[in-house]
């Protein structure tokens, strides 16, 4: 089920993404790794819609889910940036530097925000 939402969400399709990747997470919800990754997904597709809110909800939920997964906390610290909030940008891509300093090009992104 995860691979066909994530090929719905390539071709585009975000609002049906959302849909299935929570279907995806109904299967197993205390499945917190797993999750957390689904979580990311959904929190991407807000952002491809311009959510910026629900996207932070589902990336708040992943982090307390997998409070180390550098990812949602640098794509957090983007959709903080987009809305304008520099301090929680830097919190964010500072703990997910300490966690991974060499993915996903924190260190830029920190150096930008500040």
């Amino acid at each position: 089920m995860k691979e066909e939402a994530a090929a719905v969400f390539k071709e585009g399709k975000f609002e049906e993404a959302i849909t299935k990747f929570e279907e995806v997470f109904e299967l197993d919800p205390m499945n917190g790794n797993f999750n957390s990754t689904l979580l990311l997904n959904i929190s991407i597709c807000h952002v491809k819609l311009g959510n910026n809110d629900k996207a932070l909800v589902a990336l708040n939920k992943a982090i307390k889910m997998n409070p180390k997964y550098a990812k949602a906390l640098v794509k957090r610290g983007e959709v903080y940036v987009a809305r304008g909030e520099y301090n929680d940008a830097i919190r964010d891509f500072s703990e997910a530097s300490e966690h991974d300093s060499t993915g996903f090009g924190v260190q830029q992104k920190l150096k930008d925000a500040q």
